[in-house]
């Protein structure tokens, strides 16, 4: 059984100072450290304005500490050099997990658990990076935090409220209504892997649950048979006409778009940012998130957590003081990554809310018990599996019927093992 890492109460959040002003800001993990003539590097995969908020509070550090940073960007090529890296045991001083610190780099990371800014990371941070035995390897500054998103505008046309869905019965229900009174109830889209894998664990894994797979999932024996409950309940959104028409060729922006007119109701499995790109092309469009529903009475509701912005330290650094200070430095100066991200923060903050933790906060206030876990197909999955689930998902949407959901199943059972496989032999 997975132990419970349940959450109430407000998530802390920061989102809106200018990222300049923050990385310029004294810090005192800096300010009484003299590391002058030392030489770090950095391996990131940011990219945009998150990168360049990241190297604002890098020569925030360089200038305080007269520490030299070299920062590699690798961008799309982080993992595969990442993992060349790690076979030769040659790993930057400081590199982002970006969701892994557990499942892959823990081996080669610094335990970071007594670390001052750790006891100030939100539960929500601690669910997804925290070892079993209490430890944690990586500063997540940022995070993802994947729910159902509501278009409250519609489901108030409707006569429908979203925070009384509990299970997917009561799901089901709310999306008669609105198909009844001429909306699109969901808006999910069959060309993306999410579709087909981001609310599998409100049937497989949690607490109260029908099913309990975890531990099969993740040794590598798991025999997907119970994944035919998911398949029958999502043949449901078919056969009851909940979709778009187009769902097998539409993707997000199309949806984004759609909801932005107030055309539909829900997309479940999705990340706080979709919430903000709607409310950007019809401010007048009221949002809201609720947790993935349960499959049955008493089941977790949960959200998925992934790591965002996340830095950890190469166990066998020479710099080691160097290394903790810059993690120290960065947590103090976190606000314009954060800013930049525009996701989920892990850290306290004074500054202003972003759309997204708003949107955390009004859920926490209905749900005040939300089970919050990694990203599923990052937990229990081997690497790989994403991209087997987007062509499974192609393939449901072409056809529901039992021998299609058989061979579905037959097409992920065989290419997890393979991919299970292949990782242990790495």
């Amino acid at each position: 059984m997975l132990k419970k890492k349940w959450v109430s109460g407000t998530l802390a959040v920061c989102l809106a100072a200018s990222y300049v002003l923050m990385a310029g800001s004294n810090s005192k993990a800096a300010e009484s450290a003299d590391f002058s003539g030392k030489t770090i590097e950095i391996a990131t995969y940011l990219s945009g304005d998150t990168l360049n908020a990241y190297k604002e509070v890098i020569s925030g550090f360089e200038n305080e500490t007269g520490v030299k940073v070299t920062l590699d960007e690798y961008g799309d090529d982080y993992e595969s050099t990442m993992k060349t890296r790690m076979a030769s045991n040659d790993l930057p001083d400081i590199f982002e997990t970006h969701g892994w610190s557990l499942i892959r780099y823990k081996e080669y990371l610094t335990d970071l658990s007594e670390e001052s800014w750790a006891g100030d990371l939100n539960k929500a941070a601690r669910g997804v990076i925290e070892d079993t035995d209490g430890k944690i390897y990586t500063l997540m500054t940022t995070g993802s935090c994947l729910g159902t998103a509501v278009n409250m505008n519609v489901c108030e046309a409707a006569g429908v409220d979203p925070w009384s869905i509990e299970t997917w019965e009561d799901f089901n229900a709310a999306c008669d209504k609105i198909k009844e009174a001429g909306y699109t109830p969901i808006a999910n889209y069959f060309t993306s892997a999410g579709a087909l894998a981001n609310a599998d664990g409100s049937w497989l894994n949690y607490e109260g649950e029908q099913f309990d797979d975890s531990a099969a999932m993740l040794d590598g024996s798991w025999d997907w048979a119970d994944y035919k409950v998911v398949l029958d309940y999502l043949q449901t959104w078919f056969d009851n006409g909940y979709l778009y028409e187009d769902c097998g060729t539409i993707k997000q922006a199309d949806a984004i778009e759609r909801c932005a007119r107030n055309e539909c109701a829900f997309i479940v499995g999705i990340g706080t940012s979709y919430q903000a790109a709607v409310v950007a092309q019809n401010p007048d469009v009221k949002m809201a998130m609720i947790p993935i529903c349960a499959s049955q009475k008493g089941g977790a509701r949960f959200c998925g957590i992934g790591e965002g912005a996340s830095f950890g330290i190469w166990k066998d650094t020479d710099e080691m003081d160097v290394c903790k200070a810059f993690l120290n430095y960065v947590a103090e100066n976190a606000d314009g990554i954060n800013a930049a991200a525009g996701e989920i923060s892990t850290l306290p903050s004074e500054t202003t809310k972003s759309y997204g933790m708003q949107m955390m906060e009004e859920m926490e206030s209905h749900f005040p018990n939300v089970f919050y876990d990694n990203l599923w197909d990052r937990k229990y999955m081997p690497s790989g599996m994403w991209n087997v689930f987007q062509v499974a998902a192609g393939m449901f949407c072409e056809d529901q019927s039992d021998d299609s959901k058989q061979e579905i199943i037959d097409y992920l059972k065989e290419n997890y093992t393979d991919l299970y496989e292949a990782a242990q032999e790495s």
